[in-house]
């Protein structure tokens, strides 16, 4: 079918072995399926590691997720308020018996995964689609941005939102030691962060989530909202970092535009919310916190889901590379090896500057 994901590589018998749950489950899930539909139902050639996925005719998506990945409904519905159809509506329609898995139907959203584009698409082309797709990030943050609560007004904080400072302690004791230096710093303004506008963060900012239109590049929606929760307003935009490059023969490399395209956010944002072009503190701030993003998302191990680990060399690869990307090369200069070693590895406090002013 045209514009159809393509295989992830993550089968369906890993995620049933990951719940613990025989195969033999998956036809039980299609069963579920088909008692409740009258399209015709298929597994998506695109499965995710927290959820076994159907698709049921052109318009409705079915996902079977363990309680440790299940979907909070009133976190999809929010993200429907704030971002209309960027976000999937999404229904819970019930729990496949014995099995322990809670099942969930979405709007399909149209398009192409922003990962599917890009293995299509060679490093030096598709320079207008990656301007697109920062834009409308830009945008997706000045919606977050107009429907920001207080800090006090979270009622419920969730994983991250309820232990960022325990999380960013442990990073600054226990990280790759070139690291913590810029995590203490951040931490001394920790308390200022947590002061900004909250703002629902779709947590898990990746390109196999990103639903692009092929043509255009422009942003389609983003897809499995399970990470999904109020934080700080910058500390979701770590995204922008997997807007500026991509990953070429298991390493991530900066677009040549990249230092473009950071400028082309930025102009983006304070052309939709004029206030923060005029509140330098503040913006440093926003910058700061979005460096805590970074710090939350590649600095603590997945481990399944626990999230109670500083990610380590030699058993985190994967993830110590990309926080060598985002904080120790210099965004915008073009693909590095990230062997070099920079002159502000050493001086937290001047790559902090870097970032604030812009210059990193």
């Amino acid at each position: 079918m045209a514009n159809e994901p393509k295989d992830s590589g993550v089968s369906f018998s890993q995620f049933f072995d990951r719940c613990k749950l025989p195969s033999s489950i998956k036809d039980d899930c299609d069963a579920f399926v088909r008692s409740r539909y009258s399209e015709p139902v298929r597994p998506a050639p695109f499965q995710g590691y927290c959820s076994y996925t159907v698709f049921v005719g052109e318009e409705t998506v079915v996902q079977f997720r363990p309680l440790a990945h299940k979907l909070d409904i009133g976190i999809t519905s929010t993200a429907c308020e704030i971002f209309g159809p960027l976000a999937p509506e999404t229904e819970y329609i019930g729990e496949l018996e014995g099995a322990g898995l809670y099942v969930f139907s979405m709007k399909k959203i149209p398009g192409v995964s922003l990962a599917d584009l890009r293995a299509e698409t060679k490093l030096s082309q598709g320079r207008s689609q990656r301007e697109h797709v920062v834009r409308d990030f830009a945008h997706l943050q000045a919606a977050a941005w107009a429907h920001a609560r207080s800090n006090e007004n979270i009622q419920n904080k969730k994983t991250v939102g309820s232990s960022i400072r325990w999380r960013l302690e442990l990073m600054a004791k226990k990280l790759p030691s070139r690291f913590r230096g810029i995590a203490k710093s951040v931490l001394l303004d920790l308390s200022k962060i947590e002061a900004l506008p909250w703002v629902l963060s779709h947590g898990d900012f990746l390109p196999s989530n990103i639903m692009v239109h092929p043509k255009t590049g422009k942003l389609a929606g983003l897809v499995d909202w399970t990470e999904g929760e109020f934080l700080p307003f910058g500390v979701g935009m770590y995204g922008l970092q997997e807007l500026l490059g991509e990953d070429r023969d298991g390493h991530f490399v900066y677009y040549p535009e990249a230092k473009y395209l950071r400028k082309l956010f930025w102009a983006e944002l304070f052309s939709n919310i004029p206030e923060l072009s005029r509140d330098t503190r503040r913006v440093a701030l926003i910058r700061k916190a979005q460096i805590l993003g970074i710090f939350l998302w590649h600095g603590i191990a997945f481990d399944n889901g626990k999230l109670d680990r500083a990610v380590e060399e030699g058993k985190d690869d994967g993830e110590v590379e990309r926080l060598d990307a985002f904080l120790l090369s210099r965004t915008g200069s073009g693909p590095r090896k990230l062997r070099i070693i920079h002159p502000f590895i050493y001086s937290p406090t001047g790559f902090i500057r870097g970032i604030l002013f812009g210059k990193a």
